[in-house]
């Protein structure tokens, strides 16, 4: 079944962090990977506008993620290590997401989270690259076990952004993922997501693989 999602103002800020921090929040069979020679642990939040689930409708939801990078089986991936929503969005916990629910404010140049601690505030500055922060992704949440995502993402057009004062990211130091520095930041006005849904878990995944190599 597939999951359509029409997205705006997505904004991915990304630290450094420690590796260590990063090896005890991925779950066994997990290594974790570096961006650009860097161990990085980003904050990503968007705004829901609409979409479908199968031939079902999508009611508008922001969503803030906390997330890192690893490898699974030598293939790059991003391991969703929590994720906050607003109402809108709980139904997705019956497809297996592992969403809770948060106050989560997500405007063109700012997101809040008052009772996660979260506020940034930024200008967008030029056009930017994604690279592997805003690509196509493996998309990975431990839920009743490991489970994986193909993440496409429509057409965007991304931009340099910068901060416009302090940034607040507390909901990564509660994750065990301690911020290092200041961030660098990417934004989008708007994409769209492409999933497929429930997500398979990895061990069936393996499993595929290894009918299609005996």
């Amino acid at each position: 079944m597939q999951a359509i999602l029409r997205v705006r103002d997505l904004v991915i800020a990304s630290w450094e962090t420690d590796r260590e921090s990063v090896r005890k929040a991925l779950p066994a069979g997990l290594e974790a990977a570096e961006i650009d020679g860097r161990v990085l642990v980003s904050m990503v939040a968007f705004h829901v506008e609409g979409g479908r689930v199968g031939r079902l409708p999508v009611l508008p939801f922001s969503q803030l993620n906390a997330r890192t990078y690893a490898t699974l089986e030598g293939e790059p991936a991003v391991f969703f290590v929590a994720s906050r929503v607003t109402t809108g969005g709980l139904p997705a916990r019956m497809l297996g997401a592992p969403y809770k629910q948060a106050r989560v404010r997500v405007r063109a140049g700012s997101v809040t989270a008052p009772g996660l601690g979260v506020s940034l505030s930024f200008h967008v500055d030029g056009e930017a690259q994604p690279g592997p922060l805003g690509g196509h992704e493996l998309g990975l949440f431990e839920k009743d076990g490991l489970r994986s995502f193909r993440i496409r993402r429509g057409e965007a057009e991304w931009k340099r952004a910068h901060l416009a004062a302090p940034a607040s990211a507390d909901f990564l130091l509660g994750v065990g993922l301690p911020p290092r520095g200041e961030p660098t930041l990417l934004y989008t006005a708007h994409t769209v997501f492409e999933t497929e849904v429930p997500p398979a878990r990895v061990s069936d995944r393996a499993s595929a693989a290894a009918e299609k190599t005996g």
